[in-house]
């Protein structure tokens, strides 16, 4: 793969191509340790490959790359903190520090599902890519549009990250809409933030307003002659001015802790304090004071300032409450005890008398609105064009003669989405298909890759079904449960599972709960094994699709976005997600040669031709292999101390011939 590094000479570009193994290691060996350290002329282009002819600029090919950056970091330590977290993500391919030692590039690969790379389908990466990647660091990326020019800066890193198989992300060439990603317009919006300066890009923007309310508050005090106190006040009505300019708090504290003039006399906590008081003054100011109880006027404070400060949620399948930090980050986090305190303390620091259990009535009221994961992913999905079966696609991975497979899983697959969306609540996903195959076969590979990697929290595959509780909490906590080794499951296990799955809601009461709750059901199931017999119970079998599979194609990429996008406009569209009567009984008809066989007989009789179909030719095969060939096929099938005695009775009585042997009973059978 060949790169474009951009020589600046004289406001004058001039393009030379690299491949991108030698760009890494001149990165690492100091070869662009010059433009590093002093006049930065050279940029890189990762997205693709130019070349000037005829006076004009062109693209000779694409590399399917977007460039995603991290800037303002404080030094370099974060630096390698945040470059750490990076290398954590499967998609990151390089990974190194900016020429200013406080900023980080993270390139990543992206690969288009249906037609061919172009500017939508960067897009499209780039936004997922910048969702991920900001939820995962836990700040907010660069949000410059990408485009097949977007360039950095070389830079000298002597431990850059290459991982030249990492896995690209799959996106369309249409238009699509990321959960939880928030475009530039939005984040204006949201916020309230000044529009931007014509000709400026947001980031400089804000830069330029915050730099004005810092040159206004230092000319207003330039003749104050005690450095801390000039700072003191600079830095206070700084943060006045950048409230009233509507510049986003977090963003100010960060840009403030970088101007030696505050940092070095202050320190980045008496910045953020500075910040958080005067940001709090607009929190509260339509927050009546006069005449107002103080208990009453304590829960506006409370509310005005984390509504100011996070944004909350209540995850109904996880059951706990989630937290953002606002204008920092895009990704959510669980709000744990650890992160409760936090919000304590810095609402105690920014003078406002909530302690821990104030704090936490707020949280845990139903002021936090409702965030329902798998809906909120289904919703956000780009359209279907109505022709390509990815789901028929997806069923065709799985080698199996069964000519029903491909129509029952798709079924089953509707009534998967319908159990998350909510759409029958009278009745559950009563079916779990049951995949057969030998060991290493790919069938749990299969299964997890049901799901896209950013929904595999809701993906479980070790389920206990000895605990009621943890069978009702995984049933309303998880999107898809993978019964894994289904034979392991004792017989009596059997028929609690053939009630569950048919329940839509569940009543328990939770650990550590007084009353009963009743929740949601939002898991379907499905199951693998090894065993060819698994089935204990006849009359259950119809809650079971089997499905013999010899090999699973689990390679190449799943098109996540357009698969769900297929079933959910389906489902809108009013197909069947059920299974009707006659079904049933194909399937119990289906599922007749995967029964647990517990009598001899049967197990003979399925195994051997009858008496009087076994040719005269049939060789005499011994009491003692016959019994080893049941015991491999029939797991029910154990050999004691009276086994051979009882078994050549029953072959006897079936009337096999036989002989006696030195080493034992032998009998003329055939196998079929």
């Amino acid at each position: 793969m060949r790169i474009t590094i951009i020589n600046l000479d004289k406001n004058e570009k001039r393009f030379a191509r690299e491949e991108l193994d030698e760009f890494v290691a001149q990165l690492k060996d100091g070869i662009y340790r010059q433009q590093y350290i002093s006049d930065y002329s050279k940029e890189v282009c990762f997205a693709a490959e130019w070349v000037k002819q005829s006076g004009m600029l062109k693209a000779k090919s694409y590399n399917s790359l977007v460039l995603l950056s991290l800037e303002n970091l404080r030094d370099m330590s974060t630096v390698e903190e945040y470059k750490r977290l990076a290398t954590l993500q499967p998609y990151t391919l390089l990974c190194f520090m900016g020429h200013d030692g406080h900023s980080l590039h993270i390139v990543c690969p992206y690969a288009v599902s249906e037609g061919s790379t172009n500017g939508q389908s960067m897009l499209n990466a780039f936004r997922k890519l910048h969702y991920i990647y900001s939820s995962q660091l836990g700040t907010p990326l660069a949000e410059h549009e990408p485009s097949f020019e977007t360039s950095c800066k070389v830079s000298y890193d002597p431990q850059p990250f290459y991982h030249p198989s990492a896995i690209p992300i799959t996106v369309s060439s249409e238009p699509e809409t990321t959960p939880e990603f928030r475009t530039i317009q939005e984040h204006i919006s949201d916020y309230n933030y000044p529009e931007e300066i014509p000709g400026l890009s947001v980031r400089d923007s804000r830069m330029r307003r915050f730099h004005d309310c810092l040159d206004a508050a230092i000319e207003k005090n330039s003749d104050l002659q005690n450095d801390e106190e000039f700072a003191i006040i600079v830095l206070e009505q700084l943060a006045d001015g950048c409230r009233v300019m509507g510049l986003p708090q977090a963003w100010c504290v960060r840009v403030a802790s970088y101007i030696p003039l505050l940092s070095d006399s202050l320190g980045s906590d008496a910045i953020a304090s500075a910040f958080k008081t005067a940001y709090l003054r607009d929190s509260l100011k339509n927050v009546p004071m006069k005449f107002t109880r103080p208990s009453a006027l304590l829960a506006f404070k409370t509310e005005a300032y984390m509504k100011e400060h996070y944004t909350l949620r209540l995850n109904v399948m996880t059951g706990a409450p989630e937290y953002r930090m606002n204008a920092i980050g895009y990704g959510f986090q669980p709000l744990d005890q650890a992160a409760r305190n936090t919000m304590a303390i810095k609402a105690l620091k920014a003078g406002v008398e909530s302690w821990d259990k104030d704090l936490n009535r707020y949280i845990d009221s139903n002021l936090i609105p409702k965030y329902y994961p798998m809906e909120d992913y289904l919703r956000h999905l780009p359209k279907w064009n109505g022709k390509h079966d990815y789901v028929g696609e997806l069923a065709r991975r799985v080698k199996t003669d069964n000519k029903h497979w491909e129509s029952d899983f798709h079924t089953w697959m509707l009534s998967m989405v319908a159990q998350w969306v909510g759409k029958d609540r009278q009745h559950g996903n009563a079916i779990v298909p049951l995949l057969i195959g030998p060991q290493g076969s790919g069938k749990s590979t299969f299964c997890r890759r049901l799901l896209p990697d950013y929904l595999q929290i809701y993906y479980n595959d070790r389920l206990s079904m000895k605990n009621d509780n943890d069978i009702f909490l995984a049933m309303s906590g998880y999107a898809l449960i993978n019964l894994d080794e289904f034979d392991a499951m004792s017989k009596s296990q059997q028929p609690i599972l053939k009630y569950l799955i048919s329940k839509n809601d569940i009543k328990f009461r939770p650990p550590y709960g007084k009353v009963m709750e009743e929740r949601q059901r939002f898991a379907s199931f499905i199951a693998t094994t090894n065993n060819l017999r698994p089935l204990t119970d006849p009359t259950g079998s119809r809650r079971f699709v089997c499905i013999y599979a010899e090999e699973i194609d689990n390679s190449g990429l799943i098109n996540y976005d357009m698969l769900y996008a297929q079933l959910y406009t389906e489902l809108q569209q009013g197909r069947h997600y059920w299974f009707e009567d006659e079904d049933n009984e194909r399937i119990m008809q289906q599922n007749e040669p995967f029964q647990q066989v517990n009598s001899y007989e049967q197990m003979i009789a399925l195994t051997y031709l009858a008496p009087e179909e076994t040719p005269d030719d049939a060789k005499f095969v011994l009491l003692q292999d016959i019994m080893k060939h049941l015991e491999k096929s029939f797991p029910t099938f154990t050999i004691g101390k009276s086994t051979d005695m009882e078994l050549g009775r029953r072959l006897c009585k079936m009337g096999y011939d036989n002989k006696r042997r030195n080493k034992g009973s032998a009998f003329r059978v055939k196998t079929k």
